[in-house]
């Protein structure tokens, strides 16, 4: 029996395999722009959850170290408290003095919703109706060397000492005694103090429109502005405030500077809103919320929901952010900021 072999193929043949070929092409060209694209909004969200957890915790610690101006047992006396002007830089405005007794600035102050740019952010790009929250303490570091540009503050442990504390940046002003009083010198911590706040912009000449949280911290004797997070659009502070001086927050209050009475639950005996600073200075918890958004839109998204970030309004209601009916994704974070070096002292008595 004669076998033919095939010597080629047919036109028919060969474009059926073309039409094949091109399919699983298309196919697999199909495929890999899903991954691509689902690559792209996965590690935009991870970004944006890494940018919202960050912004949360670096908050949420200085609001914790807030008010700790050394050891509080080496004050014997009771200090009043104060509300220096955020953008002070001169040694006679930062709020520490020790006569006729030992005064302190305030840990924890907020600007709230609306409240006038400070002098020190004017130009900055704050965002419109940017809240601001201003925390000041000592670091917990004892080994930094006193220089001629930062300040520096030391508590008395010496009965001896003619002052309680000393704050100041010269060297030479720091004699406050150990315990012993002997002569050795007693801890010195370098002083810190932030104010946290919304830029419409993270670079900002010329713009890139992405919303920004920063920080102006004080550093050589200046505010410095620096950004902090990427991509955070909102953030609203709701202050605990301890009426009955146990430590715990009695209620939540969006300007502790104002009258609250309607907006708390009456105690016994009655509390009294009556004085801004020390309504300030009962601040014992922060109950922070903030808005992050993608820094990059996400194609064929709207963002038709609203946000609830915890703001109030004038009748006792609550303001959302949003709709922004535009193609960016975005997430509200929250965490409750204990401020321990009011509150916890006051747990301890």
């Amino acid at each position: 029996m004669l076998r033919l072999s095939q010597r080629g193929l047919s036109l028919i043949e060969l474009m059926i395999a073309m039409a094949i070929g091109l399919i699983m092409l298309a196919a697999l060209a199909g495929l890999y722009m899903s991954n691509n694209s689902t690559h792209n909004e996965f590690s935009k969200t991870s970004a944006q959850v890494e940018n919202g957890r960050f912004a949360i915790q670096s908050i949420e610690t200085d609001i914790a170290q807030s008010g700790f101006y050394g050891r509080a047992s080496l004050v014997s006396s009771a200090p009043s408290y104060g509300n220096p002007d955020p953008c002070a830089t001169v040694l006679t405005s930062m709020g520490f003095a020790t006569t006729p007794s030992l005064t302190l600035p305030n840990g924890v102050v907020g600007l709230v919703y609306g409240a006038t740019v400070p002098t020190c952010l004017s130009g900055q790009n704050v965002a419109p109706n940017s809240e601001m929250l201003v925390v000041r303490y000592a670091s917990g570091d004892v080994s930094a060397s006193v220089d001629t540009t930062n300040y520096f503050l030391q508590l008395s442990q010496c009965t001896q000492d003619t002052v309680p504390l000393v704050f100041d940046k010269t060297a030479s002003k720091f004699t406050l005694q150990t315990l012993a009083c002997n002569g050795t010198k007693a801890e010195m911590r370098q002083y810190v103090e932030r104010i946290y706040f919304l830029s419409t912009c993270d670079t900002c000449s010329p713009s890139d429109n992405i919303p920004t949280l920063k920080v102006a911290e004080l550093k050589a004797g200046s505010l410095v502005i620096s950004s902090l997070v990427q991509g955070i659009q909102d953030i609203h502070y709701s202050y605990g405030i301890d009426e009955d001086q146990n430590g715990s927050p009695d209620c939540y209050v969006d300007d502790p500077g104002k009258d609250n009475t309607a907006n708390c639950t009456a105690i016994s005996p009655t509390y009294s809103w009556g004085n801004a600073v020390t309504n300030w200075y009962n601040v014992t918890a922060v109950r922070v919320s903030l808005l992050a958004r993608n820094t990059d839109p996400t194609v064929g998204w709207n963002d038709t929901r609203t946000y609830n970030l915890g703001r109030t309004t004038v009748d006792g209601g609550q303001t959302t952010d949003g709709p922004y009916n535009d193609t960016y994704k975005r997430h509200v974070y929250t965490t409750l900021a204990r401020v321990w070096n009011t509150g916890g002292l006051r747990e301890m008595k």
